[in-house]
């Protein structure tokens, strides 16, 4: 779809549709982005839209192509940046990758949530989006030459900005959290473990002991019916997205009336809230699960890859649902509290690697971005952990002798 073309309809350019389409998925999430309401946004008829779009598929890649071309505009600027002032150095290019990485999610907002929202959609589908990988492919090239310069480690790199970029959406305003980030990218670009840089673990760990009590305690139900209801909603989220949660689907898969779920859940954001509270329980319940296994990543488990998915979207949802903040960042930080150092060797990191509770949180950050993106390529999980983290290893020890 190229950009500069104009639909029929005099006044109603390409770009007005991407804008309003972007618009659209930023505060619904991708499922608003069908022909009726994209045409109602612009003032035309849906067989202007379609006539002009194709199908919903079609507009999809279409949409992808054209924040493809934005957001690499917006790379190439901070690609430029970087180069003119000779960011060679971890520090000046954590620095620089801050700014970006902040400008991204507030500045470039609407195409950092597409990202994500495509990255969420393909890991719940078969088929895979060549739009979205070519995308994702100069994305990891980019942010992989900022972060570390040096882009054999695009998919690391790439996989822990965008599950950072997901909390930054919701939570980012936070000073706390601002910190936390800024601190954890810091120690990224440094090689993850304390050998590499010892200075910002201290302040890495004072700062998830201000997070440990972020969340509010969790609700147990004791109405049998209500925990089906929630129950089945937390179980459509992780096999087909939050969007996929209405009255009538959670009804059929709880096999209640409709009727019964309006009456527990009267609005579709308290069942949606509800259920992403029972997703987050459920995380808790089996945080020690979330072990590396010894192909070279995550144990081949459905219930592990539910846990990366929720994560990733509930990180999202928090954007859009306010209650949902403090449960996203105790999540964030839980994750990290629970990465073991028994957990490198399987992934290929150097057995004397130091290992403290900032690389459990830079750690975490990485492997479950890298998650959702092999999910969404359908990359093999061990294979796509395992040259990831052989990756760095390799640019760790190189930089290290």
């Amino acid at each position: 779809m190229s950009a500069n073309r104009s639909i029929a309809t005099p006044g109603i350019s390409v770009d007005a549709i991407v804008d309003k389409a972007l618009d659209l998925i930023a505060s619904g999430g991708l499922a608003e982005l069908t022909l009726r309401p994209l045409a109602t946004g612009l003032g035309v008829s849906v067989p202007v839209i379609s006539a002009r779009m194709g199908s919903k598929e079609q507009l999809l890649e279409g949409l992808t192509q054209a924040a493809h071309t934005r957001d690499r505009a917006f790379l190439e600027k901070w690609a430029a940046l970087a180069k003119a002032v000779g960011a060679t150095d971890s520090a000046s290019r954590a620095a620089i990758a801050e700014l970006a990485l902040r400008e991204w999610v507030t500045r470039e907002r609407r195409q950092a949530v597409l990202l994500i929202e495509l990255v969420h959609d393909r890991a719940l589908r078969r088929d895979r989006l060549a739009a979205l990988e070519d995308w994702l492919d100069d994305a990891g090239r980019f942010w992989a030459t900022l972060i570390f310069g040096d882009t054999a480690l695009a998919e690391l790199a790439l996989g822990y900005v965008l599950d950072e970029a997901g909390f930054s959406l919701g939570i980012g305003d936070d000073p706390k959290y601002a910190l936390l980030r800024s601190l954890c990218l810091q120690r990224f670009a440094r090689g993850i473990f304390a050998d590499a840089d010892a200075g910002t673990g201290a302040a890495i760990a004072s700062l998830i002991g201000l997070f440990d009590t972020a969340a509010p305690p969790a609700v147990e139900e004791e109405d049998p019916k209500r925990q089906r209801i929630i129950a089945s909603a937390a179980e459509l989220i992780v096999s087909q997205g939050i969007d996929s949660v209405t009255h009538r689907s959670v009804a059929l898969a709880a096999g209640v009336p409709a009727s019964t779920v309006v009456y527990h859940f009267g609005s579709r954001p308290a069942l949606v809230v509800a259920s992403l509270h029972a997703v987050i329980a459920r995380f808790h319940r089996r945080r020690s699960d979330i072990r590396i296994g010894d192909g070279g990543g995550p144990p081949s488990d459905t219930s592990i890859e539910d846990l990366i998915k929720a994560t990733s979207m509930i990180a999202l949802a928090s954007a859009r649902e306010p209650s949902l903040r403090p449960y996203a960042i105790d999540m964030r930080r839980r994750r990290g509290e629970n990465w073991r150092a028994s957990d490198m060797q399987a992934m290929q990191i150097g057995i004397g690697a130091a290992f403290d509770r900032a690389a459990g949180q830079v750690l975490s950050i990485a492997a479950f971005g890298l998650g959702m993106i092999g999910m969404a390529r359908k990359a093999s999980d061990p294979a796509h952990f395992a040259q990831a983290f052989a990756a760095l290893e390799a640019w760790r020890t190189g930089s290290l002798a």
